[in-house]
């Protein structure tokens, strides 16, 4: 799938399940609404690519375990932080700053090496397991 004009102002896109996103403080309403696809549950082989960054095109993989349905596609700045900033720190310390999200349900892109607005192609393959 190709997702166009992700917005990134944190340096981050975030794909993740929505259960994810539901177990957070959300900033409601959201800065910039989340780009959101339904995705078949199971678990995934992401392989995502992004072409002219700041560091030039990028690509790499990641897992994905989709419980809800859904995904959703955001820079997290957008998206998680309950209503201050403080709480948006309480994240990003909790995560380190995105590198250790601890959950299989999301993983974080950061390595555009800017913001701006890109767009994401995602290729997922299902664990032959969850067939």
């Amino acid at each position: 799938m190709l997702i166009k004009n992700v917005g990134v102002d944190a340096g981050m896109i975030m794909v993740a399940d929505m259960d994810y996103l539901n177990d957070q403080k959300k900033r409601v309403p959201f800065s910039v609404e989340p780009i959101i696809r339904k995705v078949k549950n199971g678990i995934y082989t992401v392989a995502w690519s992004i072409k002219n960054t700041w560091n030039g095109d990028i690509d790499g993989w990641d897992t994905l375990k989709v419980t809800s349905g859904e995904i959703f596609i955001s820079d997290p700045c957008y998206v998680i932080g309950g209503t201050s900033d403080e709480e948006w720190m309480e994240w990003l310390t909790k995560t380190v700053y995105g590198d250790d999200l601890d959950d299989d349900r999301a993983f974080i892109i950061a390595s555009m090496g800017g913001d701006g607005s890109y767009n994401l192609k995602l290729d997922f393959e299902l664990d032959p397991k969850e067939n």
